[in-house]
């Protein structure tokens, strides 16, 4: 309960001690009139009123540490002053010094005893300690000697349910309501639903009735509202807790927390249209607040409004220019909308200690390869992994890029010296092995694809290579059957794996299954030149000449490697040869 906080600012009766525009800090004590100032009253009391003054400055300033100096020796000046000792006890709560804080308040109770901030003070005191005796005695004190103060119920009620005892506080609390001329007699029912709804489920509907209550005397009592708003979506009432809070807004609006509160609903409920709304006018009161524009940002983003995105992202990143993870959101915001030199741009900034740092180097080395920028990509890269040689994804992009160069020693020694730091990571193995064949090491090869599998059972690329590679080498072709069917069972529609399948019968000499197989593959893959050659090759010696030819013409079309489609040429010219001869054992072509 807040009005038994221990935070209260104690309101000083005595103006003098009370005063919010202190002398400055520059400000001398004054000469003393007598002689001998030790002595002299004048200077004694200018010495308190002196330190006292510039204790209250620096406590002000925020510098409560020293402002407790400044009024511990205000004390020396004026040890019988209960107000100087109040407002020590004061600045040692807000240091969280509870002990002294009670000490210097119960040397105050001493010097006034009938001090009524003294008791209040004291009794919040005792309150937060559970001395609630102790508290409660200093609480009654006051509604003797105050019986119209219409706090002091507040306090009374705020004690009893700490107690847990629930009736005798909302006694109280109604006792506060009751109060001839109380205007703040809202408060009271206000904790009566917070105590009410703290209570439990049983509870709601009485919490409901002091919520409704409260509004009804202090309509645009904002914390009644948000709390009346709470029950409702705790009752599931979501659709009737945006309404209270929309039509507050729109007769006492607009107010922070209101817009704070429908907004976090609204984007839990992802109408960001609405949310964005309320964003705004949180916005307008926090115009720096990037918590704020970071989550419109994130809306438009969601909203495709990539344009009106980039400008608030470029709106925090000056007002935070070292915020990673905004300036991801902006190169990341410009690779989606096709600006790629701006998204590399900005991915390069975010430097290499940051946990964003290794998907920034991925995106921009895509992004310089998709320009086919290939030497910039390398380079980036390189620089990369001498900034963090700890990302294993690096040198698995860094082996993709040198394989797209054909610089396959250069990659296969950036692979060996990656894997003695990462000896298990089964991609950047699985790169090393392609580089092996690329270089013709067939053995090699298969020992790195052997190593992939051990290490990862179902990686299904190293399978169907490990499958493929017995199949080019036309042994082994059992094994490579298990493999290819083990691949094919983990992605059963994936072209390359069922034309390696097909390619393996076809090696086995099970031509009419194999044409099952790689047909399926030219379905789902027709502009892949090795699937139309597997195929053709497999209706060549099932005799479809016909559609041989076909398949090897489709190849030619699709295939840019000049080798290649010399190899396939000679293929149709053989094919036509034997169209135009009698007939050419099928067994001297194609195995």
């Amino acid at each position: 309960m807040s009005c038994a906080s221990t935070q209260k600012t104690v309101k000083y009766r005595n103006s003098e001690l009370s005063n919010f525009n202190p002398a400055p800090r520059s400000m001398s004590p004054p000469t003393a009139v007598s002689e001998d100032p030790v002595i002299d009253p004048t200077h004694v009391r200018s010495q308190a009123d002196y330190h006292f003054a510039l204790g209250e400055a620096l406590s002000l300033d925020g510098e409560s540490e020293r402002a407790i100096e400044e009024f511990k020796l205000a004390t020396v000046y004026d040890a019988e002053s209960a107000e100087i000792r109040l407002r020590l006890g004061n600045e040692y709560l807000r240091q969280g010094l509870l002990t002294e804080s009670v000490e210097q308040a119960e040397l105050a109770l001493k010097l006034d005893s009938e001090s009524v901030d003294v008791h209040l003070f004291l009794g919040g005191l005792y309150s937060a300690l559970k001395m609630y005796k102790q508290a409660h005695e200093q609480y009654q004190f006051v509604a003797h000697k105050e019986p119209t103060n219409n706090e002091v119920p507040l306090y009374l009620g705020a004690l009893y349910v700490e107690q847990e005892k629930f009736d005798e506080a909302e006694a109280q609390f109604l006792h506060a309501a009751k109060m001839k001329g109380n205007e703040r007699a809202y408060l009271a029912h206000y904790y009566i639903g917070k105590m009410r709804a703290s209570q439990g489920e049983a509870n709601l509907q009485r919490a409901e009735k002091a919520f409704v209550k409260s509004l009804q005397l202090k309509p645009d009592f904002d914390e009644g509202v948000l709390a009346l708003s709470d029950l409702y979506t705790s009752k599931g009432l979501k659709a009737k807790s945006i309404k209270l809070l929309e039509s507050y807004q729109e007769q006492f609006g607009p107010q922070k927390s209101i817009a704070f509160q429908l907004s976090q609903m609204y984007l839990d409920a992802e109408n960001y249209t609405k949310a964005y709304k309320h964003l705004q006018v949180l916005e307008s009161f926090e115009p720096k607040n990037l918590n704020v524009k970071v989550k419109m940002a994130l809306i438009l983003i969601e909203q495709k409004t990539y344009d009106s995105a980039i400008e608030k992202l470029e709106e925090i990143i000056v007002m935070s220019p070292g915020s990673d993870k905004i300036r991801f959101y902006l190169a990341a915001v410009y690779e989606e909308t096709g600006r790629a030199d701006l998204a590399i741009e900005n991915f390069k900034k975010i430097e290499s200690s940051s946990t964003y740092f290794a998907d920034a180097v991925v995106h921009a080395s895509y992004l310089y390869r998709k320009k086919t920028d290939l030497k910039s990509a390398a380079e980036l890269l390189k620089v990369s992994i001498a900034a963090r040689d700890d990302i294993p994804q690096f040198y698995a992009f860094y082996a993709s890029i040198l394989d797209e160069q054909k610089e396959y020693k250069r990659g296969v020694g950036m692979l060996e010296a990656a894997l003695q730091k990462f000896p298990d990571n089964t991609q950047l193995r699985f790169y090393l092995g392609s580089m092996y064949d690329r270089l013709g090491k067939t053995e090699e090869t298969i020992s790195e694809m052997r190593k992939v599998v051990a290490l990862e059972a179902n990686h299904v690329q190293a399978l169907n290579y490990l499958a493929y590679t017995f199949a080019e080498q036309s042994k082994n072709l059992e094994e490579a059957e298990s493999l290819a069917r083990q691949a094919m069972d983990i992605q059963p529609n994936d072209a390359f794996i069922l034309d390696t399948l097909g390619w393996v019968l076809f090696k086995q000499g099970r031509v009419e299954d194999s044409i099952q197989y790689l047909e399926a593959a030219y379905r789902l893959k027709p502009d892949e030149s090795i699937i139309a050659e597997h195929l053709g090759d497999a209706y060549y010696v099932f005799e479809l000449a016909a559609k041989a030819k076909e398949m090897y013409l489709k190849a030619v079309s699709v295939e840019s490697d000049e080798s290649k489609v010399s190899k396939l040429r000679a293929k149709i010219v053989s094919l036509d040869s034997r169209l135009q001869s009698d007939r050419t054992p099928a067994s001297a072509f194609g195995k």
